[in-house]
């Protein structure tokens, strides 16, 4: 192999590696800093000035907001007061149909089919996103990157066909990728797991954010 030859292969190599880089910076590195600190500011506007808008400020209407009573997303969304989510959910989708999560995904957070619907009164209602993800971004890239910081007490609403339920953060846990036994657990109370792959950016485990219904 001529020295031409291996220069050539050589710039190739590293071009490709620029490339891959640039694509991980802009799927997953920007879309987590773009949402941290967007949390930090609206948390230290919640815990610092007591509103919720940086117009509270000046103009009291628009105050804090905890109860989530401003929601956009009031036909089918989940809202989260303590991480500032206001999210579109796609409810009834196949978690093994790869096709049908990935445009949900693209579109908001994912509700499990065959799990319980929020308000049935029982069961387990399973809704999974990104934390982050190899690919371009996309509005939902990093949606449930936040769910570490959420602690026991936490409500979360979601919202189904306009109709709304309340739930408490009740405990989190770290398994395995491969890992469903919590679909086969029984639960007395009706209760939501909210699922994200951790650390951002890989797929080395699950973090999972349990609620129970108020």
């Amino acid at each position: 192999m001529d020295d031409s030859l291996k220069r050539i292969l050589l710039l190739s190599a590293v071009a490709g590696g620029i490339i891959v880089f640039l694509i991980w910076l802009l799927s997953v590195v920007l879309p987590i800093t773009l949402l941290e600190i967007t949390y930090q500011y609206k948390k230290t506007l919640r815990d610092v000035f007591h509103v919720s808008d940086i117009r509270g400020l000046i103009l009291p209407q628009f105050n804090l907001d905890l109860r989530g009573f401003s929601s956009i997303h009031k036909t089918n969304g989940i809202t989260i007061p303590a991480l500032f989510i206001d999210s579109p959910i796609v409810f009834n989708v196949d978690p093994n149909d790869e096709k049908m999560y990935r445009a949900a995904l693209g579109k908001g957070i994912a509700h499990a089919s065959s799990t319980a619907f929020p308000g049935s009164g029982v069961g387990l209602g399973y809704y999974f996103a990104h934390s982050s993800a190899p690919q371009f971004v996309t509005q939902y890239n990093a949606i449930f990157y936040l769910l570490d910081k959420l602690k026991a007490g936490d409500e979360i609403y979601i919202f189904h066909d306009k109709e709304r339920t309340d739930y408490r953060v009740t405990t989190k846990e770290f398994t395995e990728p491969t890992d469903v036994s919590f679909l086969k657990r029984m639960y007395n109370k009706e209760t939501i797991v909210l699922q994200t792959c951790w650390p951002p950016g890989t797929t080395r485990k699950r973090l999972l954010v349990y609620a129970e219904r108020l």
